[in-house]
């Protein structure tokens, strides 16, 4: 899959082509950043990086820093330049890893789970594959604030145009080159995991990838909710409603950063990421609205755990249903469901009844275990039949 990035560059550098510049300047330049993209699948993506300085690919507790061949910077200074646009980089990686020009590279991770990082070019691009699960992934150019040059490449090749969808929420007006301008009123995407939706409290219910018009700072609650596998809906008769109430705000992006900032220092109970930063106490999510890809991310272990059912013994023939969501029985079944609810699940042997219990979806602490590998994003739930 093929994403184009746009990208914030200075304003001579927008859509022309650009004479490359000096070395890169002294210091710890701010990074102008628009792409924040997230994959948990094994499927390998293509990013189009061309006119970006700087790129990262965030997994677990590893990153891999990209620079153009010609950075002349050390590994350290590289990776500064990294955290401080990027808090999650500061308070959640351990492990760095950098990667000049072309070539390829492993997020450097030693729990096993690394993606393999190649940039090569193609058709006259430069571009990002990345081979395996990440946590995030994000491409911008460094800005220049005044004490030197940054490289730019030789040619800055204009952007392919956003997909539809994209284009038809985009401003019209030079608002879009400031957001700020705009005013208090925007737009952000909501996404929704597999088979889930995000019931807002005026009864809006999303199911992955609407839009919703937001006023910047006012507070916005909702719920995580499990949709009927039979026909995808959540209402009255259909799916169940997770009982963590959230609550979301969107700011833009001057607010952001200095919050990101002071969120940092407490890792313990904020998680901060390129466009959002979590309480985990509060249940408080707080969106960079300034972001290019801005949109309310329902992830992994903070909204929803994937249970797995099984019994003692042999899950042969012995199934697991939940009313209004299973409401046939599946054998071995793997489901999302909203983290910190109570949910009465049953148990079936072929077509006979066998009991029910109610399950309290967590965070997996270590049961869920897989090949000798924990797997944090599931949790496995045992029957005793």
């Amino acid at each position: 899959m093929k994403k184009a990035l746009v990208f914030a560059l200075a304003a001579i550098m927008i859509f022309t082509a650009i004479p490359a510049a000096a070395a890169y300047a002294v210091g710890t330049p701010e990074i102008s950043y628009t792409e924040h993209l997230t994959n948990n699948s094994d499927t390998g993506y293509d990013y189009d990086i061309t006119g970006a300085s700087i790129a990262w690919v965030k997994q677990a507790k590893g990153a891999l820093i990209w620079v153009e061949a010609n950075d002349t910077r050390d590994d350290d200074a590289i990776i500064a330049q990294g955290k401080e646009a990027d808090p999650s980089l500061d308070n959640a990686v351990s492990e760095f890893a950098v990667l000049k020009g072309l070539g390829t590279a492993e997020t450097p991770n030693n729990n096993g789970s690394k993606a393999v990082v190649t940039v090569s070019v193609k058709d006259g691009k430069t571009i990002l594959s990345i081979d395996g699960k990440y946590s995030h992934f994000v491409a911008g150019t460094a800005a220049n604030d005044g004490a030197g040059d940054v490289t730019v490449p030789d040619e800055t090749v204009a952007p392919e145009a956003p997909a539809a969808p994209e284009a038809t929420t985009a401003p019209a007006d030079p608002a879009e080159e400031d957001p700020a301008v705009q005013g208090d009123i925007g737009t952000i995407r909501i996404d929704a995991p597999l088979k889930m939706a995000v019931e807002f409290a005026d009864g809006t219910v999303y199911y992955g990838g609407e839009m919703k018009e937001v006023v910047f700072g006012q507070e916005y609650t909702f719920r995580m909710c499990s949709v009927n596998w039979e026909n995808g809906l959540y209402d009255a008769e259909n799916g169940i409603q997770g009982t963590v109430v959230y609550r979301m705000v969107v700011v833009h992006r001057d607010e952001f950063n200095a919050l990101a900032r002071e969120a940092a220092q407490n890792p313990e109970r904020y998680t901060v990421k390129g466009i959002d930063i979590i309480d985990n106490v509060e249940k408080k999510i707080i969106v960079n609205g300034d972001a290019k890809d801005t949109h309310l991310e329902t992830d992994v272990n903070n909204f929803f755990v994937a249970y797995r059912f099984h019994f003692t013994g042999t899950d042969y023939n012995k199934k697991t249903g939940i009313d209004k969501v299973i409401n046939t029985p599946v054998e071995s079944l793997s489901v999302n469901l909203p983290v910190g609810s109570t949910i009465t699940c049953k148990a079936f042997n072929g077509d006979e009844y066998l009991g029910s219990d109610n399950v309290f979806i967590t965070t997996n602490n270590g049961e869920g275990e897989y090949e000798n590998e924990y797997l944090t994003s599931v949790n496995d739930y045992t029957w005793n039949f």
